[in-house]
Parts: structure tokens; C-alpha cells; sequence
């Protein structure tokens, strides 16, 4: 009879490998439950937008194209989105990061600086998407004012300009550097800065979001790669930032407070009747005034017109002025004048937008020449929008295309380039009134303009 002892050892090492098994058959069907729940979850209905404190991203929608993107993207899945406005790109990218927000808007980053934290979120287990580079901007640095210190806590526009170089300057109080959209679109309000000159370095504009929140990830890849393929982004760029300038010109923004300040205020309320009874925004007639005379009544451009709004003397006949020298009659028929112009293309079928951009371009070359330019970019009876038109007008100063065209030869180039200053000037003068107007949006031009 064997006296041999069972092997005890052998036995407790077949349990326990039955218990890893067991345990692993669990926790495998315990994260097949979680992965399900988490795809089938529906999307948060609350969304957390980190943002760099940016004019262009913090403006209202029609000015920003970011905005303009995600309230689309909100619209589409029936989200609310709330705004968190951070003071650098890179505290906005934190804060998706550290999973306090779930959008971010990573504007203003370097290149290299987006690769790098790709490298650092594939080490995280890729809890954080980049999506496509939609727009990318050069870096400018800016020249004070001889002998200008900035304050230690300015407001408005200047500690805007200073807080965005503060993401792209060592020194941003001596030497700031930003964006050069960001630049355009503080310039008007900054007037200490005297010179401005292009960096080596580059601004990377592109969305960032979590991949762990609930389909998010899926959502905003599909809303991008669907935005690259509809070709929707060129003709939002053009309709939120199309009119910025190629440089910035603070000599150019000196000049348009300074006739501001002179000119406007003997004008304002002929420049408010006019905008009504036209049903005009006042500061696109004050800019059309500005661009074509800078408000000199006895200005004459090089093609031999005169006044205030550069009109011919056939024109002006047409709208029956009388004394082209008096400012207030001339006033009224431009006003009179921008809105047949902008009542003819609503009777083709654009819209109040496209319209009044085709009207101004028409005001400067004739509105011949503008149909012309539909003409040549009109497929199967569709009407081309003002980024097409845009696009073709400076064709037509060539005699190979011109002379196929009703009107013939035209200097197209010009009426892009006065359309874009028209709305620039918009733009500024807008922001200038706001910052001065007490009540009535014209009473404090004077004392915000005037040095």
C-alpha cells in the first residue's frame, strides 16, 4: 500500500490558474460592459469651449469664423457649447487636457508646439485629438510709440494686444509679437503702436477635443473631414476675415482717426439720415467716404472724378444733384446710390450679404463690369457667390478674357482691393464708435478720436 502524500502543491496551482481564468473571463466581460455603455452613450448635451482670450475668437459670430464653425457643429447635434476664454492658446489646450473642457481652440500655437503635444497625448493614452490646420498665420512684432510705456494694467484693446503677445513674445511690454490677424484686428484701437515687422515664426490655427467623452471624437472627425469636403471653409474665411489686410499699416489706422475726429462730427447727422433713409449701416458710408476722399469734398482722383464719394458727373446728373459741391446733397445720393446698386443683386437672387459686396464693388468699377464678372463664373444658371465674383474680377483686366464680356477691359483688382478696405474701415470705425459713444452711436466720436 503507497504511502505517498497527494501533491497539495500541484492542486492549489490548477485552482488558482482556474481563478485567473475566471478573473479574466470577468474583467474582460466587465470592460466589453464598459466599452458598450461609453458607445452607447449619447452625446453630453453640454460642451466646455476652451478659448484663447483672441479678438477674433471672443467677436461675435459673423466675425469669427470659429464660432461660426462650432455653433454648426452645435447645431447639428443639438449641443449647448459654453465658452471659457483662457488668457494663452496654451492654457486653453491644458484645459483639455486636464479634461476641464472638451473642445479647445488651440489658436496661436506654433507648429512645433502642436507636435510636440501630439507626442505627449499619444502617451496619455491618446486621450486628445488635433484636427486639420484650417488656417495658419505669420507672427508680427510691433514698435511702440517713441517714448511710450505701457501701463502696468491696461484695458481694452492694448491689454488684448499684450495678452496675446504674451503667448508669443519673452518681453511682451518691450517688444510684443502676435498674430498678424490678431494685429489687424486690434490696430485701429492701438494707437501707440508706431511700426510693425514680420517674425520667422508661424501661428497655427486648428481644433483640439477629448476622444474619451462620449462621441465626441467620432463626430468631430466626421464634422471636419465633411467641412475639408464640402469646400465651405474658403467662402467662411472670406465672409468672417476676407477683408484683412496682406500687411499691417499703423500710419493707415493714424489717418482714419485722425479724419475721424475732423471730418465726421460737422457730418454725422447727414451721415445718419442718409444711412436711414437708405437703410445703410453709417459706418460703411462713412467708410466709403473715407476711401474715397478721406472726406475732402475737393478730392479728385486720377480717372478725373470729384467730391466726397468719387462719383462721375454723369452720376451724380442721374441722381439728380444739383450742386456737387455741397457735401450733404453729395452724401444722399451716394447712400441713394449704394442701395440701387444693392437692390439690383437682391433682384437677381443674392442674398443681403453677397449684395451689398457686389454693391461696393459695383460703386467702384460700374456695375456692368460686375455682371460681366457673374457672367464668367455663373455654372448651370446658378448665381456665383462674392468669393467667385471676387476671384474674377481682376481676369477682366486682361484683353483676352475682357473682350469676350459685354463691358469689355475693367480694373476688376481695384474693385476687390476697394471692397476689402471698405469693409476694414467698417470694421474699425464700428469698434471706434462703440469705444466712444455715450448713448447716441455717433455723440462720442470726438472725444474718442481725437488726440
Amino acid at each position: 500500500m503507497s504511502t505517498t502524500p497527494p501533491d497539495n502543491l500541484a492542486v492549489a496551482q490548477r485552482g488558482k490558474g482556474r481563478e485567473r481564468l475566471v478573473l479574466g473571463l470577468l474583467t474582460a466581460a466587465l470592460a466589453g460592459l464598459v466599452v458598450h455603455h461609453t458607445l452607447t452613450l449619447p452625446m453630453p448635451k453640454s460642451l466646455v469651449v476652451a478659448a484663447p482670450r483672441q479678438t477674433r475668437v471672443s467677436a461675435d459670430a459673423s466675425m469669427s469664423l470659429e464660432k461660426t464653425l462650432l455653433e454648426r457643429f452645435a447645431r447639428e447635434h443639438g449641443v449647448d457649447l459654453h465658452f471659457v476664454f483662457t488668457d494663452t492658446p496654451e492654457d486653453a489646450l491644458d484645459m483639455v487636457e486636464n479634461g476641464r473642457a472638451q473642445i479647445g481652440l488651440a489658436m496661436g500655437v506654433a507648429p512645433e508646439d502642436i507636435s510636440s503635444r501630439e507626442v505627449r497625448a499619444e502617451d496619455r493614452t491618446e486621450r486628445i485629438a488635433f484636427g486639420p490646420e484650417y488656417d495658419r498665420q505669420p507672427i508680427y512684432a510691433i514698435d511702440w510709440t517713441e517714448g511710450y510705456d505701457p501701463p502696468d494694467n491696461p484695458t481694452g484693446a492694448l491689454g488684448e494686444l499684450l495678452r496675446i503677445a504674451a503667448s508669443f513674445s519673452t518681453s511682451p511690454r518691450q517688444a510684443p509679437a502676435l498674430p498678424l490677424d490678431a494685429l489687424h484686428l486690434l490696430l485701429p484701437f492701438v494707437d501707440q503702436v508706431r511700426d510693425t515687422a514680420p517674425t520667422h515664426h508661424v501661428a497655427s490655427y486648428r481644433f483640439v477635443w477629448r476622444t474619451d467623452v462620449p462621441h465626441l471624437n467620432h463626430a468631430m472627425r466626421k464634422f471636419w473631414s465633411r467641412v475639408e469636403a464640402d469646400g465651405s471653409l474658403p467662402a467662411l474665411r472670406e465672409r468672417t476675415l476676407g477683408f484683412l489686410p496682406a500687411t499691417p499699416d499703423p500710419f493707415e489706422m493714424e489717418t482714419l482717426r485722425r479724419t475721424l475726429a475732423l471730418e465726421v462730427p460737422p457730418l454725422r447727422k447727414t451721415i445718419m439720415r442718409a444711412a436711414r433713409k437708405w437703410h445703410l449701416d453709417p459706418s460703411l458710408l462713412m467708410a466709403v467716404i473715407h476711401q474715397e476722399s478721406r472726406f475732402n469734398p475737393d478730392a479728385v482722383s486720377v480717372t478725373g472724378v470729384r467730391g466726397l464719394m468719387q462719383m462721375t458727373g454723369d452720376t451724380l446728373a442721374e441722381l439728380g444733384v444739383r450742386n456737387p459741391d455741397d457735401p450733404r446733397e453729395v452724401i444722399f445720393a451716394g447712400a441713394r446710390y449704394l442701395d440701387m446698386l444693392r437692390s439690383q443683386f437682391l433682384g437677381l437672387g443674392y442674398g443681403p450679404e453677397d449684395a451689398m459686396l457686389l454693391a461696393l464693388a459695383a460703386f467702384n468699377v460700374g456695375q456692368g463690369h460686375v455682371q460681366d464678372a457673374i457672367e464668367l463664373t455663373r455654372e448651370d444658371g446658378m448665381l456665383p457667390s462674392w468669393l467667385r465674383v471676387r476671384e474674377a474680377l481682376p481676369r477682366l483686366a486682361k484683353t483676352s478674357v475682357a473682350q469676350n464680356t459685354r463691358y469689355g477691359v475693367c480694373r476688376g483688382g481695384e474693385a476687390v482691393d476697394f471692397v476689402d478696405k471698405v469693409r476694414y474701415f467698417t470694421y474699425a470705425i464700428r469698434g471706434l464708435i462703440l469705444a466712444g459713444a455715450q448713448g447716441d452711436e455717433l455723440s462720442g466720436l470726438r472725444l474718442a478720436l481725437a488726440d
